[in-house]
């Protein structure tokens, strides 16, 4: 796969890890489609936890018109980023990991969050025949997964409890494409579906 197209995918995955919740936050995948598509009136980065200029710069050069994309021109692009200062790329595979996280066997998922066992929703049916897909153990170990913090997505929903109309913040942080305020239904409200339509995203924005 191209890098200006998985570009977009570490714009959104760097924004999730920093910020706390993806970029294009919704309830429903139309919506999450509908502002990934719209992207230059969704894009935008709150008061807090306050991100430095060389970080929303990369995110905004991620997520941005493929044609103006950072990457495009190869690696070198990305490695070059004021972001990046301080990194040697070059000696990565010799340095310590900050965390060696211990596993048991490739099935561990002891350093992931544990979630509460819901019962499954019922099959659907429909006028053609279809067969119920069933899952392996491997797939298991990954459902429901996604970085979030729930500190931050906590304080954004007390914020919306006070108000519906009002945004992230009073006065919005500027984003690179100087785009309008966001409309309050770009609002957090406890979904997980932004990871499952960004690689469908990103063939709407080639």
């Amino acid at each position: 796969m191209e890098l200006s197209v998985t570009g977009w995918s570490l714009g959104a995955i760097m924004y999730e890890m920093l910020v706390g919740y993806p970029p294009f936050y919704s309830d429903d995948p139309i919506t999450t489609c509908r502002k990934i598509v719209h992207w230059r009136s969704y894009l935008k980065f709150p008061e807090n936890p306050r991100l430095s200029p060389e970080a929303k710069d990369l995110i905004c050069r991620f997520l941005c018109d493929v044609d103006h994309r950072i990457g495009s021109g190869g690696a070198d692009q990305i490695k070059a980023h004021p972001w990046f200062h301080g990194v040697e790329w070059d000696k990565l595979y010799e340095m310590e990991a900050a965390f060696k996280p211990q596993v048991n066997d490739e099935l561990d998922t002891q350093n992931f969050q544990k979630f509460d066992e819901v019962n499954p929703a019922p099959a659907r049916t429909g006028s053609g025949s279809s067969r119920k897909m069933i899952p392996n153990s491997k797939d298991l170990s990954f459902v429901g997964y996604t970085y979030k913090n729930f500190e931050a997505v906590k304080g954004l929903r007390q914020s919306a409890g006070l108000g519906r109309s009002s945004s992230f913040t009073s006065q919005p942080s500027e984003s690179a494409s100087n785009t309008a305020d966001m409309d309050s239904s770009a609002e957090p409200n406890g979904s997980e579906t932004h990871m499952r339509t960004v690689s469908s995203a990103d063939h709407m924005m080639q």
